[in-house]
């Protein structure tokens, strides 16, 4: 990802306007600053960790834009703003970045707010370099195909090939597919594939196949619909066959070495290694009542800036489904400050950050939607912030 290192920068005079971006103002914790840069409809942070030998400028993790070209911008413009003494960059690199927007990357709040379809809806969970995706997308033009993802680079590389490609059946959703999932309509999915996931063994609470992931995508899926695992894990694939028959009711169907009609490049590999691959396939049997929409959590009450700027701001709070974690404070001025805060189910947890201006409080970079957890866990956070 683009950054560059500094010896020194000039503090801005905020607002400032650098050519096509406006930075707006400043949040400062104890060892980093983040300054909030727009750039057309993007919003998002410019992150400076101060150490020893001078700052490291990049952009902001949560806040990061899913298309490189917005950020290498951004850091440009800041860069000449604050006059940089730099002693390393790579933010002028010429890769082929998109230059705009593209109208197949759809935000969450699309599939929470506007999302209408008619045609099957197939989903992909995890597409990496989105071979699969494209060839069925090209395969099946009559189909909806909703890409899922959380590598930039590999959505940005998707949206490419799809643009290239000529494809109108096809959006690409940079977020969290377990999330997700809550978000799309009750028997409205043909199929959803998770092709190679990664294993997590040293961690299987990351693991996209779970209790919680397989009951959504059950009440998503239309009657007969499948739930389909292609994986060359042993051990991922004995632990989903173990979730999947602890259903009270349960169809599966297993194979093993079976080729499909497009592989990626890493299937290649394993196939010459000559490991197992193994397809995994739940069939959906029911259908499930209708379900609505997920809305945008909103904190209603005032917010005192100053009370919560003495608070312990490294807390935690837990239920049994849920949790928050506000992980600091950051200061804008007198009347603003920010947090930041991970919240929502254990083993999928959403991260934003809290900004109060003038006693209003809204979650930044994005909405935070109805899920379950994250229902509950707003709560939470609600009363913990006024209390």
């Amino acid at each position: 990802m683009p950054n560059f290192h500094a010896s020194s920068l000039t503090p801005l005079a905020y607002p400032h306007q650098e050519g096509e971006v406006l930075f707006m103002w400043e949040a400062t914790s104890a060892d980093e600053s983040l300054v909030l840069a727009q750039l057309e409809n993007h919003q998002f942070f410019i992150k400076q960790i101060r150490r020893p030998e001078g700052l490291l400028v990049k952009g902001e993790k949560i806040t990061r834009p899913s298309q490189v070209k917005v950020l290498q911008k951004g850091l440009i413009a800041y860069e000449n703003a604050s006059q940089a003494a730099v002693r390393f960059s790579n933010i002028y690199s010429t890769k082929n970045h998109h230059e705009n927007p593209s109208a197949h990357l759809k935000p969450p709040a699309f599939f929470a707010e506007t999302f209408q379809e008619t045609r099957e809806i197939w989903v992909e969970v995890g597409f990496g370099s989105g071979r699969h995706l494209l060839h069925q997308a090209a395969s099946n033009p009559t189909v909806l195909h909703v890409g899922i993802e959380i590598h930039k680079p590999s959505v940005e590389q998707v949206l490419k090939r799809i643009e290239h490609e000529g494809l109108e059946n096809v959006v690409v959703v940079d977020y969290d597919a377990r999330i997700l999932m809550e978000f799309l309509p009750a028997n409205s999915v043909g199929r959803i594939f998770v092709h190679f996931p990664i294993p997590w063994d040293k961690k299987p609470h990351r693991r996209v196949i779970s209790e919680g992931f397989v009951e959504e995508a059950l009440r998503v899926l239309k009657v007969g619909g499948t739930l389909e695992l292609r994986t060359d894990s042993d051990a991922y694939y004995a632990y989903a066959l173990d979730v999947f028959m602890a259903l009270s009711q349960t169809k599966v169907q297993i194979q093993k070495n079976m080729d499909l009609a497009v592989s990626s490049k890493y299937e290649d590999r394993w196939k010459r290694m000559e490991k197992n691959i193994y397809d995994l396939t739940l069939v959906n049997q029911h259908e499930h009542a209708p379900t609505p929409p997920p809305v945008a959590l909103v904190f209603e009450a005032p917010v005192d800036v100053a009370a919560l700027r003495h608070k312990e701001t490294n807390a935690t709070l837990r239920g049994e489904t849920w949790f928050v974690h506000v992980e600091g404070w950051y200061e804008i001025n007198q009347t603003q400050g920010m947090l930041k805060v991970a919240f929502g189910a254990y083993d999928r947890p959403e991260h934003r950050y809290v900004v109060i201006d003038q006693e209003n409080a809204h979650y930044f970079p994005e909405e935070v939607f109805s899920t379950k957890a994250n229902t509950l866990a707003h709560v939470a956070l609600t009363e913990w912030m006024n209390r």
